[in-house]
């Protein structure tokens, strides 16, 4: 199953990329929703190889969810993967610059079960896809959009 979306940013791509890559930021952002996060090397890189364990809560438990950069291309794209029980995911970042200010990020997010259980839960929020993907375009949209505002307030001074 994957979801995909696309979005535009009044930002240059290097600053868009910089931002999608503050994995301290986006560390942070998970534990203040809850998400319980630690680093395998706590002296990581920003790059292949930055890899974390997650505990975070899906259809009323916790989760563990294995997580690495597999790619890492500055300015242009990343692709980090994740295992978690049966279910592998792919999470894809292209970035296109528009303009020096305008960046086009198209993002996508593909799960793939491994294990008959992971296959019925997969199949289980199928019914709900269109529905997730909407949530998926608004959540996107909305980092993005802060992204912008970060960028317009750092270029005002």
């Amino acid at each position: 199953m994957k979801f995909s979306t696309r979005q535009d940013i009044e930002a240059p791509a290097a600053y868009v990329f910089d931002q999608l890559t503050d994995f301290d930021g986006l560390e942070r952002q998970a534990m203040r929703r809850g998400i319980e996060v630690r680093r395998k090397n706590p002296v990581q890189s920003r790059g292949v190889g930055a890899a974390w364990v997650v505990q975070a809560p899906f259809r009323g438990k916790l989760r563990d969810v294995d997580a690495h950069v597999s790619e890492f291309d500055c300015p242009n794209s990343l692709v980090a993967d994740a295992k978690s029980g049966g279910l592998d995911m792919t999470l894809d970042v292209e970035l296109v610059p528009l303009s020096p200010q305008r960046t086009r990020v198209t993002l996508g997010y593909e799960v793939r079960p491994q294990t008959l259980s992971a296959r019925i839960l997969v199949q289980s929020v199928k019914f709900a896809k269109a529905s997730l993907q909407r949530r998926f375009d608004r959540r996107v949209g909305a980092y993005c959009k802060s992204i912008s505002e970060r960028f317009e307030a750092q270029a005002r001074g």
